[in-house]
This record gives C-alpha cells, structure tokens and sequence, in this order.
C-alpha cells in the first residue's frame, strides 16, 4: 500500500489518508490508546488540507479505529474483540481466551413471563415464566455490550446474584448446578444503531453502530435452554468465519 498521496489520483485524497492511516494501526505501528500525530503534523507530512484530514480521521473515528477525547486530541482505539463464527463460547470465555478481565453489571434477575415470541423459540407453552438476567458486560471494567437472557429453566432452578459473581459464567452454572451442558446454538448477527438508552449505558454517543446477535442455545437433549440477546460496541467486536472450498 502506497504511504503517500496521489494528488491526481481517482480515489478523494480525504480516504487515501484514511487508509494509510489505517494500515499504521493494523501494522502496529501507532499502539492502542495513544495519540496520532496532530492535524498540523499531518498536515504537513501528506502535504494536504486540514479538511481533508478531518475528514479521514472523522471516517476512522466511525469505523471505531480511532476516537476522541475532548481536549485531549485523538486516540488509537483498543484491539477489537474478535469472535469466530463457529465457537459456542460464553462471554466470559471469549475474553480471558484474550487475556480480558470479564465482569459485568447484572441490571435484572428475576423471573418473568416473556414475549410469545420468545417463548415460542424456546418452544414453552403461553403464560411460561423464565428467568430473566439482564446485564452490562464488562471487559477490563469498561462496558462492551448489553446483555439479556432468557432462561428455561424450572421455578426450583435459582440462580442467585453471588452465584453469577461466583462463578463468572453462566454457562458453568447451568453445566455445574443443573447439569445442563451447552452443546450447540443458532445465531443471527445484524448491525443496528444506539437508542439513547443503550448508548448511555455502553458510554457511547447515540446512534452508533452495534452489532446485534440473537442466540438460541440447545442443551444435551437438544432442547432449548436459554434465547439471548447481545448488542455489542461496534467499535469493540467483530465476528470472523472461515470458509473453505
């Protein structure tokens, strides 16, 4: 990849800088959470207009590869959280097979009757209650995504506040507790955009992206255990599948 601009080329100058900038991060070369250089120094290295370059960091802020501070300047983000498409993994397990400290805020526990629509994918009879966890997820303490699951579970199988610290993983608990093994899932993926509520929650600015993920997981029996809905930080985790002819 060229590292210069070409003045006369097809592509705007503005998404020439975007990607050489880009290829620095992925390359290393500018590590997370520091500072790129300033509108002036980049000025004056690409020989380009300020507004060109506010327009190239503007386009990286929005793909999450850099954000601001305010009277600060701008920022190399963190790596984002990568999953692959075929792992069944908890929450938990993704980020300490990362090196990531999980926690997470738990907002709701309680039972409840549901939407017919989820009790209709966890194949219960109307008027069903489930048990409802709906939680901030955490990763080194920083909010990654809201969290909401619904478990069938019986009314004696409780789940407690302590036990969800205990153990860290809800998975566990429903393999160690109530030997229900996780064994497969089906799961949609989508983008969608931060209603005020959820982007205050995940300190992000409203109307940025997320990625939705709906999972019906299925225990040993092949019976339906939990429906859970993610949204995770656009700008903090990505999927990746591979694929083989």
């Amino acid at each position: 990849m060229s590292r210069t601009i070409d003045p006369f080329g097809a592509v705007p100058k503005y998404y020439q800088l975007a990607a050489i900038l880009r290829q620095k991060i992925e390359d290393g070369d500018w590590k997370p959470r520091t500072p790129i250089p300033s509108e002036r120094q980049l000025e004056v290295l690409y020989n380009i207009s300020r507004t060109t370059i506010r327009e190239a960091i503007d386009n990286l802020v929005q793909q999450g590869y850099l954000y601001r501070e305010h009277g600060r300047g701008t920022f190399v983000s963190p790596h984002k959280l990568q999953k692959g498409l075929m792992e069944l993994t908890s929450f938990s397990e993704d980020l300490v097979k990362r090196g990531i400290q999980p926690g997470q805020v738990i907002r709701r526990l309680e039972r409840m009757v549901p939407s017919p629509k989820i009790l209709q994918r966890l194949e219960l009879p109307a008027g069903s209650s489930v048990l409802c966890i709906d939680r901030i997820r955490l990763g080194n303490g920083i909010p990654i995504g809201l969290q909401t699951s619904y478990l069938a579970l019986h009314d004696d199988q409780v789940i407690t506040e302590s036990e969800m610290s205990e153990y860290g993983s809800l998975y566990r608990i429903l393999q160690e507790k109530f030997n229900i093994i996780p064994t497969e899932a089906d799961e949609t993926l989508e983008v969608t955009l931060a209603t005020p509520q959820e982007a205050q929650l995940l300190e992000i600015t409203p109307g940025a992206p997320l990625l939705l993920s709906e999972r019906l997981l299925f225990s040993q029996y092949r019976k339906p255990i939990e429906f859970v809905k993610i949204l995770y930080r656009g700008d903090r985790y990505r999927y990746f599948v591979h694929l083989k002819r």
